[in-house]
């Protein structure tokens, strides 16, 4: 499955270039309020936490935007800015909630773990360090968060967000490969100064990563009595591997010359 994954997403970025290169622009406002907030949280407490806020706000809301957008991108279609506007129609509840959450993680990193290893003795240095690894789990989980989000619409928010640390628990190795593949990303991103793949394209790979998981969970749901390590991935990802297709080097370059 891994190999397939990383094949589809780097087709799907390939096959969206320009788009996603448009829409991780879209970050550099949140990104810079982000850095800015860092600055002067030293001299300016308050105007920190205002910028944060902010930064956060649109962070979220336009995280969701994007991944309707990557959504479409992982079923091979092309929605454009009209997946980007439905997604505020349907899923507004979404973007509040991990505003919420993201909000007190980014306090949480900047204000209390500091607070706790300020206190300068083993109390204060467990509470931070379980803060840490709070926030380490929550983050882990919050990687298939807008991903569930429109791969299962029918739920809720809160729901959301309890399937996050189900598939987290159910797929650890997975969810460690993504943390892992996010941090390579971001690596990239900044060297390419926020292009690619940018934080558009981690949207993309995560929503990949659910949109081969969910073929998973529906032939389990289909044959209960199969054990997990007896499913054949070869088969189960046959179709998927079809939609792909055989790729070469010209055809990806000029493609109406294939």
């Amino acid at each position: 499955m891994v190999r397939l994954l990383i094949k589809k997403v780097f087709f799907d970025i390939w096959d969206n270039l320009m788009f996603l290169m448009l829409m991780n622009m879209g970050f550099v406002a949140p990104l810079g309020l982000f850095f800015l907030a860092g600055t002067v949280v030293e001299t300016h407490s308050v105007l920190s936490v205002v910028l944060v806020f902010i930064a956060v706000l649109l962070f979220s809301f336009y995280s969701l935007g994007v991944s309707s957008v990557v959504y479409g991108y992982s079923k091979y279609q092309k929605d454009g800015f009209k997946g980007f506007i439905e997604a505020y129609k349907y899923h507004i509840g979404h973007a509040f909630l991990h505003f919420g959450l993201m909000l007190a993680f980014a306090l949480a990193a900047m204000y209390v773990i500091p607070f706790y290893l300020a206190i300068g003795n083993i109390m204060g240095y467990l509470l931070g360090m379980l803060t840490f690894w709070i926030l380490v789990a929550f983050i882990l989980a919050l990687q298939y968060f807008y991903p569930l989000c429109f791969h299962m619409e029918a739920d809720g928010p809160f729901k959301t967000l309890r399937k996050c640390f189900i598939v987290m628990a159910d797929n650890m190795g997975l969810t460690l490969f993504l943390a892992l593949r996010t941090v390579i990303d971001l690596a990239l991103t900044v060297l390419t100064a926020s292009l690619l793949p940018g934080l558009g394209g981690i949207s993309l790979s995560r929503m990949d990563t659910i949109r081969l998981l969910m073929k998973k969970y529906d032939f389990l749901e289909e044959h209960p009595g199969t054990r997990r390590r007896d499913i054949n991935w070869e088969d189960l990802l046959y179709e998927e591997n079809q939609l792909i297709g055989p790729r070469s080097l010209k055809g990806m370059i000029f493609p109406w010359k294939d």
